[in-house]
């Protein structure tokens, strides 16, 4: 169904794909793969039972849709402090357009068809007007000794805005000028233990950091850095990029947290409406669409340009890649189109995700305005937009899809709170305990909690449904040999 891929394709979700591929996040291969395999899984899935009937799995719809609408008004506020506003300017227009979504099943749709081609035209002209295909970016950029700021860099001309709290780790020396006045900490390594140093600096001023030095910027901060140093934060080379170190069998356990993440939230999210026969062929081609060109935005973003994804900003791919491969007359208008594709994509989440809700819990415009208004809260807090996707995702595996795999009400209740419980343990373990290098198995589950908790729901389900069919067995099924004498 096509309003299960609007669902899906969130424009978090795209922007958060792209931005993880031009970072090299060691994770990224696997992330894209859950991405375009997991919505696959939700199309060929058949319910047995919709969510609606069990209030314990409709509270955790509205926590995951309030969750999914928090991570994509972070891109409101993005866009806020890239133009030089506060973020919440950017959330407020969000959660008022979302007030205002209309409930028509036809929007969603048209919006995201529209939204995709956005995304993918600017790209395309990105493709023809560097004549490198994808594979070749990907191979000339893993080919570079060292990611540095280019003299074209905006880091080095007029200086850039962080879009969220950010601390830089600096692999060389340089001198970076603070733009906006502010404290700035510095934490220096060369001793034991380190030093903390806070700074208060003038607009125009600079800090002059050595290798191995962490710099605190807070959000809305801008900074200008120098041409030739090292991005910090980046990889060590392109090969790092490409190919991470921490790449390898031992981050098996985050992946699979990953991959049951993304498909149990895409089936609480895609299979909730009780869809009968095979989903139509434009779904899974509008699904593979989005995630490659999400991909692809991130390819080439990290070889033209590894320092785009350094302000930690979901949209700042999609506004600077044009005017750098194409300059700024050709460039812009196209940069333009790949906002409006943003657009687009949130509209058709956004209508989507309030008939979803609606049909998990009631159709009332007071719910839905409470959950906007709640999503706009939670982007208060310095809150990592992937954090707020996982959190939402995993909440609806484990607490929203045990309701619908169970065979009764009953199961699906209990199979809900048993989801829910070991969810909530595995997500706050963190808070409980003081190891500062927990192993990759631990940290995978407490990431990804849907991981043990999605299992854990589904087997108290079917035991459930197990137990209440032995007891409505009638007596001749429950004891074959009730009949035979002593």
């Amino acid at each position: 169904m096509m309003e299960a891929a609007a669902l899906w394709l969130q424009p978090a979700l795209v922007a958060v794909l792209a931005l993880r591929v031009a970072a090299g996040e060691a994770d990224a291969p696997w992330l894209v793969l859950g991405a375009l395999i997991a919505p696959l899984v939700a199309l060929l899935a058949r319910v047995r039972r919709p969510a609606g009937r069990n209030p314990v799995a409709a509270a955790a719809a509205a926590g995951a849709v309030t969750a999914l609408l928090a991570a994509n008004f972070l891109l409101a506020a993005d866009a806020a402090t890239l133009l030089g506003g506060a973020p919440w300017q950017g959330v407020s227009v969000a959660a008022g357009l979302a007030v205002l979504a209309p409930g028509a099943r036809r929007l969603a749709a048209p919006a995201l068809a529209l939204g995709i081609v956005a995304l993918a035209l600017p790209l395309a002209a990105v493709t023809l007007a560097t004549a490198t295909a994808p594979w070749t970016a990907w191979t000339r950029g893993g080919l570079r000794p060292a990611l540095t700021f280019s003299e074209a860099s905006a880091w080095v001309q007029d200086g850039e805005r962080f879009a969220r709290p950010a601390r830089l780790t600096f692999a060389d020396g340089q001198r970076v000028t603070a733009l906006t006045a502010g404290v700035y900490r510095v934490i220096e390594r060369d001793a034991a233990p380190p030093t903390v140093r806070d700074w208060r600096l003038a607009s125009g001023e600079t800090l002059t950091l050595r290798p191995g030095d962490e710099l605190s910027v807070e959000t809305g901060a801008r900074l200008r850095f120098e041409a030739g140093r090292r991005v910090p934060g980046a990889p060590a080379s392109g090969a790092a990029w490409a190919d991470a170190p921490a790449r390898g069998p031992w981050m098996l356990p985050a992946a699979l947290g990953g991959l049951v993440t993304l498909a149990g939230g895409a089936l609480a999210l895609g299979a909730a409406t009780g869809r009968r026969g095979a989903p139509a062929p434009s779904s899974p081609v509008l699904l593979l669409a989005g995630v490659t060109a999400a991909t692809g935005w991130g390819v080439y973003a990290a070889a033209a340009a590894p320092d785009l994804a350094l302000s930690g900003s979901l949209l700042a791919l999609w506004l600077r890649l044009p005017p750098l491969a194409l300059g700024p007359r050709a460039g812009v208008p196209l940069a333009a189109l790949a906002a409006a594709g943003i657009l687009l994509l949130g509209v058709g989440a956004t209508v989507a995700l309030r008939r979803r809700l609606a049909a998990a819990t009631r159709p009332q415009p007071v719910l839905w305005a409470g959950v906007v208004a709640l999503a706009a809260v939670l982007t208060a807090w310095p809150v990592d937009p992937w954090r707020l996707l996982t959190l939402g995702l995993g909440l609806a595996a484990a607490m929203w899809t045990p309701a619908m795999l169970a065979a009764g009400a009953p199961g699906g209740v209990v199979g809900s709170i048993v989801g829910g419980v070991a969810f909530a343990a595995l997500a706050g373990l963190p808070a409980l305990t003081a190891a500062p290098a927990p192993a990759a198995w631990l940290e995978a589950l407490t990431h990804y909690p849907a991981l043990v908790a999605l299992p854990l729901g589904w087997a108290a389900a079917r035991t459930v449904d197990a137990m209440l069919a032995t007891e409505d067995a009638p007596a001749g099924r429950r004891s074959p040999h009730s009949q035979t004498g002593a």
